[in-house]
């Protein structure tokens, strides 16, 4: 399915998400949105074996307008997925910044 590049789509209020996908090596946001969240990723390992990883996480962004009446209108909302191991080098962490990398998927059972 990775291989395939299957998404979801994620709504709220009825409006699509927009999906964001940082740059793995200087996190920097591309100039662009995507349609649908895919659902991971592969990569080569040193040997040339694919590796997959499975974006186990989404980091979600609701963007609201403030209307003159003092109301609040959800006008969009960005995801943002991303691979977090679940173990860190302190035991388990919720925190990408502390995650011992992506959480690549295991085939040898």
């Amino acid at each position: 399915m990775i291989d395939h590049d299957y998404t979801y789509n994620l709504y709220l209020d009825d409006l699509p998400s927009a999906t964001i996908m940082r740059d793995s090596n200087n996190r920097e946001l591309p100039p662009n949105y995507y349609a649908g969240v895919p659902i991971g990723y592969s990569v080569k390992d040193e040997l040339g074996n694919k590796r997959y990883a499975l974006y186990n996480h989404i980091d979600i962004t609701v963007i609201i307008h403030h209307t003159v009446e003092d109301h609040q209108r959800v006008v969009g909302f960005e995801i943002e997925p991303f691979s977090m191991a679940e173990e860190g080098p302190f035991g388990r962490t919720m925190d990408p910044k502390l995650s011992l990398g992506p959480e690549f998927l295991d085939f040898s059972h």
